[in-house]
């Protein structure tokens, strides 16, 4: 499983992405949605191109060619407008397991938790709530948001965080570490890849965006 991180301009996000995807569940049609499809269908068209994903056409051409709505097709666009419309997807290791178990111990012990009872750390890597639209929600427990305020927040509690003060004694509950030497070399990686986790969230602040979070098997 592997998590997409899909920082958006929070203004768009906010006054047309969620109105408009909104608008579709309640309507029972893409017809709301056909302005920003055509608005995106450039930049889809391009990712096709530069990721050589085939010529099956996308759902956000589909729309424009007037597809009947189906609710399988409204996740399956959901999920295409999030990404066509992302301003940036960085890719890194986020290491979840690994920082729950620094950052989030009861959390991490006791396995799954709801969303309304994330620690801090699972709600930057997670989301700190669902995504919805209106009365739909996005693939609950594999999707999750962070607003401007989330964003703010957590961008905050991360500056604060000093990864020095993290010990191998801290991964004695990590699986599948059978020796120190193991958790030294996790310990070392996740302190490498951090920063840039600390830096995303700064930069989605300065820049006034949101943040998606997305599982993908």
């Amino acid at each position: 499983m592997a998590e997409y991180f899909l920082c958006l301009d929070a203004e768009m996000f906010t006054e047309r992405i969620r109105p408009a995807l909104a608008a579709i569940w309640r309507q029972r049609s893409f017809e709301p949605c056909r302005p920003l499809c055509t608005e995106l269908l450039p930049a889809a068209q391009d990712y096709t191109r530069r990721y050589h994903t085939g010529d099956e056409e996308t759902l956000l051409a589909q729309v424009l060619r007037g597809v009947p709505f189906d609710r399988a097709y409204w996740r399956l666009l959901v999920g295409e407008v999030l990404l066509f419309a992302a301003v940036e997807i960085p890719e890194f290791p986020s290491n979840a397991e690994t920082l729950c178990c620094l950052l989030a111990p009861e959390q991490h012990r006791s396995g799954t938790t709801p969303r309304e009872r994330f620690a801090p750390i699972q709600q930057i890597l997670c989301g700190s709530r669902d995504l919805t639209f209106g009365a739909a929600v996005y693939r609950p427990e594999q999707a999750g948001y962070n607003d401007a305020g989330d964003v703010a927040r957590l961008a905050a509690y991360l500056a604060a965080i000093n990864p020095e003060d993290w010990t191998i004694e801290h991964l004695q509950n990590l699986p599948d570490m059978t020796d120190d030497d193991e958790r030294a070399d996790e310990l070392a990686f996740v302190r490498e890849w951090f920063p840039v986790l600390v830096d995303l969230y700064r930069r989605t602040q300065a820049q006034r965006r949101v943040l998606v979070i997305e599982s993908i098997f």
